[in-house]
C-alpha cells in the first residue's frame, strides 16, 4: 500500500510505503537519517569476534579502525559546475579549500535509512590529523 506525499499536478507525485510512515497515521511526511558508511581501515589487519577491524597495539584491546567508504568513481552530482553553484556549502575559507572538500566528499557512500532501524551508536573519533581515519571505543569503562 502507498501513500502520496506530494503532487506535482500532474499526478506523479512520490509515493511512501505504509511502512515508512511514523506514526502510521501521517501521511505526509517521513524522516530517514542520512550515514556515510565505513570500512576497515588497512592497518586494521585483525577482527575481534564481531568483525570489527581491531586498531594495531597498544589500542587493539579496546579500540577499531575504520575509514569512510568510497564509490569507484566520483558522483555525477560533484560536477566541477555543478560545486561552483553549491560552492558555500562546502567547508574552508577560500574556494580553493572549499573546492578541495567538495573533491574529499565526491566519492562518498552515503545512504538514507529509516531511524528507527539504528540499534546503536559509535563512540569514536577522527586521529592523526586524518578526518578520513576513525578510531572507535568498544567498550567504555562507565556508565552514563
Amino acid at each position: 500500500m502507498f501513500v502520496r506525499i506530494s503532487d506535482f499536478g500532474d499526478n506523479s507525485g512520490v509515493q511512501l510505503p505504509a511502512p515508512l510512515r511514523n506514526p502510521p497515521t501521517n501521511q505526509s511526511s517521513v524522516v530517514f537519517a542520512l550515514i556515510r558508511w565505513l570500512s576497515p581501515h588497512p592497518n586494521a589487519i585483525l577482527r575481534d569476534a564481531e568483525r570489527r577491524p581491531m586498531c594495531p597495539p597498544p589500542f587493539d584491546i579496546n579500540h577499531a579502525l575504520w575509514k569512510y567508504s568510497v564509490l569507484p568513481r566520483q558522483r555525477e552530482s560533484f560536477q566541477r559546475a555543478n560545486v561552483n553553484t553549491h560552492i558555500s556549502m562546502f567547508q574552508g575559507c577560500t574556494d580553493t579549500e572549499k573546492r578541495q572538500h567538495a573533491q574529499s566528499l565526491s566519492r562518498a557512500r552515503y545512504d538514507l535509512i529509516q531511524v528507527e532501524s539504528i540499534d546503536k551508536f559509535m563512540n569514536c573519533t577522527t586521529i592523526d590529523n586524518d578526518p578520513n581515519t576513525i578510531m572507535e571505543s568498544l567498550t567504555i569503562p562507565f556508565t552514563i
